[in-house]
């Protein structure tokens, strides 16, 4: 049986959080979209599974607005490293955490209801230059969008695939059936790895920890932090841990004639910033934005533009990372200056610009790291 080719303005190859935000937001602004992707709703992937509250403004401006059976809100980060605590709370709005695959059912229902065609379980693939079947059915679009993860294969079609990731580390997940005891993401520095506990219902939370080696798991970590195991103590695990690799990233370019990369496409950094979707978000208005103007010229500046902050934000965490002394400064400084980390956080959000945080706070957290004893 033949087909008529499937005409439409943006096909999107990944059908994530980053792929269906990109096509809800080109069908805000009038153009026919298609998603494909090999997987089915809903679709898991580990993440801490917190929103920070530039993130969830953004998913507002997309019309999804989450509810209390769905998320639950939190409204700061703390940092704790042997016994020092630092804590930031958002100046403006709030942080939702919320299961992964939630957050994907959500995003696929809001696509469908704003008419974007979707095609699960299919693949989009290339058999020649500038061709582009969907399934086994030719698609005629004008663009194609790479919304498929960090080993993208749009980026390979459009020739975009260099630079590579620097600093890979490995994260995995577990949920586990307890109360939240805290209404901040909590961020766990050890001598190893870093964990980090987002409540997700109330009663929920998920626990994700972070490190260079491929073989560390959760459990392994949880022997060296003897408070959360406290916490834990009696808790059933609701799910098995999920494991996926990270890093930061920066892709030269971003376009390439008919071509465009959003999200882990388009580069990635380190899950501690707690940007990864905020990032992805944000890329697809400004991708949007483009498409609609039928001009992607303007794209790759937007999308160095919002990556800016989160990549010098990435390279600081992993400098905490490895340093333990410079590590133990910084939560000192910010232990001891609340004001400081709430002002660091906003700008960090895109509550403040890195302008208004202003020559005195930058005065003040480098005398801070130079005064505190290590």
């Amino acid at each position: 049986m033949s087909f008529e080719p499937l005409r439409t303005d943006v096909c999107i190859v990944g059908g994530g959080p980053a792929g269906l935000a990109t096509a809800i937001a080109a069908r805000q602004r009038g153009l026919q979209v298609v998603v494909a992707d090999f997987a089915q709703p809903p679709i898991d992937k580990t993440c801490g599974e917190g929103l920070m509250p530039n993130t969830v403004a953004a998913l507002q401006g997309l019309g999804v607005t989450l509810g209390s059976e769905q998320a639950i809100p939190f409204r700061g980060i703390r940092f704790i490293d042997a016994g020092i605590s630092a804590q930031g709370a958002f100046t403006r709005g709030h942080g939702l955490g919320i299961r992964r695959t939630t957050l994907h059912q959500v995003l696929v229902e809001r696509a469908a209801a704003a008419g974007v065609q979707l095609f699960w379980r299919t693949r989009v693939t290339s058999p020649g230059p500038g061709e582009f079947l969907l399934g086994s059915r030719k698609i005629l679009s004008r663009w194609i969008i790479g919304a498929d993860g960090r080993n993208s294969q749009v980026r390979k079609w459009a020739g975009l695939d260099r630079g590579h990731a620097r600093h890979i580390r490995f994260a995995f997940r577990q949920h586990f059936r307890a109360t939240p005891w805290s209404d901040f993401v909590e961020v766990h520095w050890g001598r190893d790895c870093q964990i980090v506990i987002t409540p997700v219902s109330p009663a929920e939370v998920c626990l994700v920890v972070t490190s260079r080696s491929p073989q560390f798991r959760l459990k392994e970590a949880l022997a060296g932090f003897p408070e959360i195991s406290r916490r834990l103590e009696g808790c059933a695990a609701l799910t098995k841990d999920l494991g996926a690799v990270s890093g930061l990233r920066v892709i030269p370019s971003v376009c390439q004639g008919p071509f465009a990369l959003v999200g882990d496409a388009s580069g990635s950094v380190d899950p501690l910033t707690g940007e990864g979707l905020g990032l992805a978000f944000e890329q697809a208005g400004a991708l949007a934005e483009a498409l609609a103007n039928q001009d992607l010229s303007s794209y790759p500046a937007a999308h160095r533009r919002i990556r800016r902050l989160p990549v010098l934000m990435s390279r600081l965490l992993l400098a905490m990372e490895k340093h333990a002394w410079l590590r133990r400064r910084v939560l000192k400084t910010l232990a001891s200056q609340p004001p400081l980390f709430a002002q660091l956080l906003a700008t960090h959000v895109g509550a403040f610009s890195p302008r208004d945080f202003g020559i005195g706070n930058i005065l003040k957290l480098g005398w801070g790291l130079l005064a505190s004893p290590s």
